[in-house]
């Protein structure tokens, strides 16, 4: 026994707290998605708030439009250090024909995003499968893996802790669609749950899938803040109007904030012992949740 620790591994990983989550989570509230089709959104996308602005190639693209969508996105990602917001592509399912025709835009273009969101993703071959694909390419790709099968969530786990997946999304309507259930918070708890587990696992971040009444603002404040309190981080907006009412919901309260800073800061004075705060001894999973409060109020 080493005193307040229970072993050296656990005490080395409570001196590695900050620069840990500094590495493994982006803090990202908010992915804005735009059809790939409307050129027109793009810049006011990238305005709007957002944390992410995310090109849409899938869902919001009809099959006889992808190609026209796939040559609109070849100016939106400048060269790396000229973003003023992270830009990210959402492509189609990797193992489809339109996926891999997606990706060949992909490989070509000089500018690439900063992440790409895989859809539909049900193994971690999949995500070994971009890797390799992307392996001769100088600028690094993060990827965001979107769990909306029921094989998907199965694997989660794998697919969360692959290599180069900076968080995971829910893709919560496929996933209702494919369940053969409503969209109700009871119904899609189950599944929340394990993609969480799954995030936390591989020390990464988790995003809600997205509230589908755009003019429903109270009821997306509500769910935000239920998802925030179940570990979710961020959440996927469909119009730049979510954008305020989702970051409210993940904005923790003054008082949560300045216990926060408070453990933070005695963390600070004194890494390698106990630390105690209001006369409480605050464990690491404690202190690791308060520097990440304190990051996220930072990033506002």
């Amino acid at each position: 026994m080493h005193g307040y620790w229970s072993s050296r591994e656990e005490k080395s990983r409570y001196v590695k707290i900050t620069a840990m989550h500094l590495k493994k989570s982006f803090l990202c509230r908010s992915i804005l998605f735009v059809p790939a089709t409307r050129p027109d959104r793009f810049q006011k996308a990238i305005a709007s708030g957002a944390d992410m602005a995310c090109m849409d190639l899938e869902d919001a693209v009809a099959p006889e439009l992808k190609e026209t969508a796939r040559q609109n996105i070849v100016n939106f990602f400048p060269p790396s250090g000229a973003l003023s917001v992270l830009r990210a592509l959402r492509i189609n399912q990797l193992t489809s024909e339109l996926g891999l025709r997606d990706m060949l835009l992909l490989l070509e273009q000089v500018s690439k995003p900063d992440i790409v969101l895989l859809p539909k993703v049900e193994s971690a071959e999949e995500i070994a499968w971009f890797n390799n694909l992307t392996a001769s390419v100088e600028q690094s790709i993060g990827i965001l893996p979107l769990i909306e099968t029921a094989k998907g969530l199965q694997n989660s786990m794998e697919i969360a802790s692959s290599k180069n997946v900076l968080a995971v999304a829910f893709g919560s309507a496929d996933f209702s669609a494919e369940m053969g259930a409503d969209m109700g918070w009871e119904s899609l708890l189950y599944a929340r749950g394990r993609i969480l587990q799954a995030a936390a696992n591989a020390n990464i971040d988790a995003i809600d899938g997205p509230h589908l009444d755009i003019e429903d603002t109270a009821g997306l404040l509500h769910e935000v803040q239920r998802v925030a309190a179940l570990g979710f981080s961020g959440k996927i907006a469909l119009h730049p109007s979510q954008i305020a009412p989702i970051h409210r919901g993940f904005t923790p309260t003054e008082e949560a904030l300045q216990r926060a800073r408070k453990i933070v800061q005695a963390f600070k004075e004194n890494p390698s012992g106990v630390v105690v705060v209001d006369g409480r001894m605050v464990d690491l999973p404690v202190v690791e949740r308060a520097q990440k409060l304190v990051s996220l109020a930072e990033r506002q």
